[in-house]
C-alpha cells in the first residue's frame, strides 16, 4: 500500500517533522510519501490561509492520485478535506476528523491543545461542531507558539497543558492539534498518564482502513 501525505503548508519543518513521524509506521507493505504544498502559507492561521491550503492540497492530490491508494492531508485544520472526497477516487484522511474518532474511542471526552493563542479557539469550536462533537469537547487550550516552533516546544510546558485539560476541564483525552507535533503522541501519553494524540499514525490507520474496506466492498 501506497500512502500520500501532503504537508498543506509550505514550511520546510513541519514536512521535515511529518517525514520523522512517519518513519516508524512504515512497513514491507506499506510507503508513505510526505510532500509538501508550494505557494502556500507557512502556518495555516487564518481562513484565507485555509482557503489557499484547501485549494493546493486538492489541487496536488489530483495530481498525484493515480500513484497511491490513499492520501492523509496533514494539518489539524483539515484544509480541503471534504472537496477532496468529492474530486478524487481514493480514501482522504484529516488530522483533525481522524483523531477525534481515536480520542472518542478513549473515553467521554477531548480536550485540544494547540499551537497559536486565544484567537484560535473560535475556529477550533468550529471545526469541533463541524463534526458534530460538540458535547464530546471539553475545552480547547493553546501554548502561545507558532506553528514552525511549536515543532520544538519543551515537553514539559505541553505536559502542563495536558494535565491542566485533565484536572481542571475533565478530559479523558487530548488531542495535539498541531501537525508540528507530529510523532509526540505516544510518549506524552506514557508521562501524562491519558491518551494523548497527535493524529499521524490515527490518519494512517484510518487510510488503511478504508482502502482495506474498499477493496473488499468492490470484490
Amino acid at each position: 500500500m501506497r500512502i500520500l501525505l501532503i504537508n498543506p503548508n509550505s514550511s520546510d519543518l513541519v514536512t521535515k517533522t511529518l517525514e520523522e513521524a512517519v518513519k516508524p509506521l512504515q512497513y514491507e507493505h506499506l510507503q508513505i510519501d510526505v510532500i509538501c504544498c508550494k505557494n502556500t502559507p507557512q502556518a495555516i492561521v487564518t481562513a484565507f490561509d485555509e482557503l489557499m491550503a484547501g485549494v493546493a492540497s486538492i489541487q496536488l492530490l489530483q495530481e498525484k492520485e493515480d500513484a497511491y491508494d490513499g492520501a492523509i492531508i496533514g494539518c489539524f485544520a483539515d484544509p480541503g478535506l471534504r472537496g477532496a472526497r468529492e474530486l478524487v477516487h481514493i480514501p482522504v484522511a484529516g488530522l483533525f476528523e481522524s483523531s477525534t474518532i481515536f480520542a472518542k474511542l478513549q473515553g467521554r471526552r477531548y480536550s485540544v491543545l494547540a499551537s497559536g493563542d486565544e484567537s484560535d479557539i473560535s475556529p477550533w469550536i468550529g471545526s469541533i461542531r463541524d463534526l458534530g462533537d460538540r458535547e464530546n469537547a471539553a475545552s480547547v487550550r493553546y501554548i502561545n507558539s507558532t506553528v514552525e516552533r511549536a515543532v520544538s516546544a519543551k515537553e514539559e510546558d505541553i505536559l502542563c497543558g495536558i494535565e491542566a485539560c485533565r484536572k481542571e476541564d475533565g478530559a479523558d483525552a487530548v488531542i495535539l492539534g498541531c501537525a508540528a507535533f507530529a510523532g509526540r503522541g505516544k510518549e506524552l501519553s506514557a508521562k501524562a498518564g491519558i491518551p494523548v494524540i497527535d493524529g499521524i499514525e490515527e490518519a494512517v490507520r484510518m487510510v488503511e482502513m478504508m482502502v482495506h474496506y474498499r477493496k473488499e466492498a468492490v470484490q
